[in-house]
């Protein structure tokens, strides 16, 4: 090329020796950037060759067809059902087959799937009720990775996340509720959310999650729970959320087991009356109580109550876990909670406002 000597000829002036460096460097400028314009302006890797990544696809987004990519997903070769989805995702274009792909015989197709719908991000939020009825039958993994990219839209598609608790109960917990349970406290808070719609089975749902993640975040939780339990015009809601209420305040049966009163004899073994009880006075653990008001046997929740009733004020602080066994299904055991709450003292008074409505429902049976 000839251009070196041609560009001295206008510009003298600049011909320096010490600029002799720089001028050919310039020069080499436009050579060096050749092969990056090559690539700029290459042709879209096949289809049919081997799998793609997103990253090899995505330059090229200007050269795909959405139409052909639709097409591409429902052929009968895995590795371009695969690339397939990730082509969608790269023109952000959410369509129902990257739904059907997430059940795929194939491993790799259908996590290109999940892939693609991670990357959409909030523009797939027209497909998540779908989605969650497609994670009913997907593999382990593929659900796991949905799941994720369902945790990151809690925020920003609530109105279609909230939505798709509209199903069964173990589809709701294998799904949004595991979505939820992704994000801590936020996930509180949405399933929260979820629980005031106006459908029924998404309430229930949003209860039953909270039963399973609560603990997360219990005082919001169960203030949450006790409302719905009070106030909510439908049984099945209500139900829901008294049994969900224990569940959030219920400990691991084998912790429970091992924190259980050692020194009162027979504690576990049958109800105990309240002068055999009394010998051991000194003996009464409020702690240990507090892990026997949990316990699955009513003679065992039975025996907490009236051991903390003999504590008398010194038990205060366990008006609350006795406030929900107010609750209980065993007539006995609810007839005992309300009898220890009156001999707490003033100190169960913070207790007052959760308590109002079981007390009165035990007044009740009793007339």
């Amino acid at each position: 090329m000839s251009t070196e000597s041609e560009s001295g000829k206008p510009k003298p002036s600049v011909a320096k020796p010490e600029d002799a460096a720089a001028a050919k460097t310039d020069a080499a400028k436009p050579d060096a950037a050749k092969p990056a314009a090559k690539k700029a302006d290459g042709k879209l890797p096949p289809f049919d060759e081997r799998r793609l990544t997103f990253a090899e696809i995505q330059p090229f987004a200007a050269q795909l067809d959405a139409a052909e990519l639709v097409a591409n997903a429902n052929d009968g070769r895995a590795v371009v059902r695969a690339n397939a989805a990730l082509g969608l995702a790269a023109l952000n274009q959410p369509v129902f087959e990257l739904v059907a792909m997430l059940r795929d015989s194939d491993s790799h197709a259908a996590a290109a799937a999940a892939e693609a719908v991670s990357r959409l991000g909030v523009q797939a939020r027209s497909l998540i009720p779908q989605i969650v009825a497609a994670l009913g039958t997907t593999h382990t993994e593929i659900t796991e990775a949905v799941n994720t990219a369902l945790s990151e839209l809690i925020g920003k598609a609530d109105d279609e996340l909230i939505l798709a608790l509209d199903v069964p109960n173990d589809l709701a917990m294998k799904s949004i509720v595991e979505a939820a349970r992704k994000i801590g406290k936020a996930g509180i808070k949405f399933l929260i959310k979820a629980a005031g719609h106006e459908r029924i089975q998404i309430r229930v749902n949003a209860i039953g999650g909270l039963a399973r993640l609560g603990k997360t975040d219990l005082e919001t939780s169960m203030a949450f729970l006790t409302t719905v339990e009070a106030n909510d015009p439908v049984p099945d809601v209500r139900t829901a959320a008294k049994q969900a209420m224990l569940a959030v305040i219920a400990r691991e049966k084998v912790v429970a087991v091992d924190n259980l009163p050692k020194n009162i004899p027979d504690f576990e073994a049958r109800k105990l009356s309240n002068s055999e009880l009394r010998e051991y006075a000194d003996a009464i653990n409020i702690d240990e109580m507090l892990f026997a008001l949990q316990d699955g046997r009513a003679h065992v929740k039975i025996n907490a109550a009236r051991a903390l009733g003999i504590k008398g004020d010194k038990a205060a602080r366990a008006a609350s876990g006795m406030g929900v066994n107010l609750r209980d299904s065993v007539p006995a055991v609810r007839k005992e909670m309300a009898a220890a709450l009156g001999k707490l003292g003033a100190g169960a008074l913070d207790a007052a406002q959760d308590l109002v409505r079981p007390v009165e429902v035990v007044v009740e049976e009793h007339h």
